[in-house]
């Protein structure tokens, strides 16, 4: 995985896709692409990662993908030496577990693993109230969202929403959790007030998560993105 690279913009070439090379069109602190990279990283599938800035994107790569969003899993294939591609991060993720099924993280329980889509599937009830606290400090915002995990902490009934180890639901709701800290300057501190303590414990066991620490990116780097979009200039490559 390149490390230390520039967003590419709109001024930029394509840079050359190699067989036998997995690559992810990525933005650093994008949640949903923090999905991929925490599945890529759980099953240790080697890839490329190529940042876009989203504010200023290739028209090559508006080509690739015409949404304009990321994540984008690009490869060529083996077999027919075509280029492909799957944009998605649910989609993605969902892929790569099936094509490296040799370290599962969906349950092979359908119930057990329908259950948890769910899970992922309502977890916009978390993310709403999550980007308005972000643009706006309101009480309001802070107690839907308080609300919101509420939900969560009901249904963790173990270390890990996917019981002893991260299962796929806890990678796909993780990169939102990782964000929280830079919610401290609009008043938002997870477990103020001693109800969302399950939560508060699953936080500490991802942490100490291989693959999480393996992707992570420091709180202080968050903060810093995050004061750049409030502040009206968004810098994508902060250190």
């Amino acid at each position: 995985m390149t490390t230390g690279q520039k967003h590419l913009k709109s001024d930029s070439v394509c840079p050359p896709l190699e067989e036998n090379q997995l690559r992810l069109y990525s933005m650093r602190f994008c949640p949903f692409v923090r999905r991929a990279k925490l599945v890529l990283a759980a099953k240790n599938i080697p890839y490329e990662e190529v940042l876009i800035n989203l504010n200023d994107e290739p028209e090559w790569y508006k080509k690739k993908n015409p949404s304009e969003e990321v994540p984008l899993l690009e490869w060529i294939d083996s077999n027919s030496k075509e280029t492909r591609s799957i944009p998605q991060s649910l989609i993605i993720c969902n892929y790569l577990d099936d094509l490296h099924p040799e370290h599962l993280l969906h349950p092979t329980d359908p119930y057990a693993k329908a259950k948890q889509q769910i899970l992922t599937d309502n977890f916009g009830n978390v993310r709403t109230p999550f980007y308005q606290l972000l643009w706006q400090k309101d009480q309001k915002h802070v107690d839907e969202l308080n609300q919101a995990l509420a939900a969560y902490e009901e249904e963790l009934h173990d270390t890990f929403f996917g019981g002893a180890k991260p299962a796929m639901i806890d990678y796909m709701i993780w990169p939102w959790f990782e964000l929280l800290p830079a919610l401290k300057n609009v008043g938002f501190a997870l477990n103020a007030d001693g109800k969302l303590p399950k939560l508060a414990a699953w936080i500490q066991a991802m942490l100490a998560d291989e693959a999480v620490a393996k992707t992570k990116v420091s709180d202080e780097i968050i903060q810093k993105y995050v004061n750049s979009i409030q502040e009206g200039h968004t810098n994508y490559d902060i250190e």
